[in-house]
């Protein structure tokens, strides 16, 4: 039997029938390494990983190919529950972000400008020297209307 490092230097010169034996010695390994640490994710990530040994097939230096193959998988797995954790952080804020219109209720009262600015800095994002180049003052002094504009809100003065 052809060792899996010859495998992998046909496959390396494009040999497809070196990848088709490569891929049924180390399929159910693989698929058991998925499917017990991600199951909903599984299938997706086991056809990653041999879509990335292919892709990936001239970083291969020659070293032994099982351990190279499942720091490969391994790395999927890492990179997976990395986006997964920032769906799940994304999802959380958009369902903790109260609506545009409680919004709108709890800055009524206040002036137009100051309705502009805290808008602008707090849920647009804008730092306070992109502010304060854009309604042409200074940091200082867009940094002191603010704070006006919060003690007001505060205290539910207009």
């Amino acid at each position: 039997m052809e060792s899996d490092e010859n495998l992998m230097r046909r496959v390396q010169r494009n040999d497809e029938g070196a990848f088709e034996l490569l891929y049924r010695r180390h399929e159910e390994r693989v698929w058991k390494y998925f499917s017990k640490r991600a199951p909903r994710r599984a299938e997706d990530l086991f056809q990653e990983c041999f879509a990335r040994l292919l892709e990936r097939r001239e970083q291969w230096n020659g070293s032994p190919f099982v351990p190279w193959l499942f720091v490969m998988a391994r790395h999927l797995l890492i990179d997976d529950y990395r986006r997964e954790k920032i769906r799940a952080t994304e999802e959380l804020t958009d369902q903790m972000a109260p609506p545009a219109a409680e919004i709108d209720d709890w800055l009524n009262g206040l002036s137009e400008e100051n309705q502009r600015l805290l808008k602008e800095h707090y849920l647009g994002g804008f730092s306070y020297d992109e502010l304060a180049q854009k309604y042409q003052t200074t940091p200082v002094s867009l940094r002191q209307k603010l704070s006006r504009a919060l003690r007001s809100l505060k205290k539910g003065e207009a």
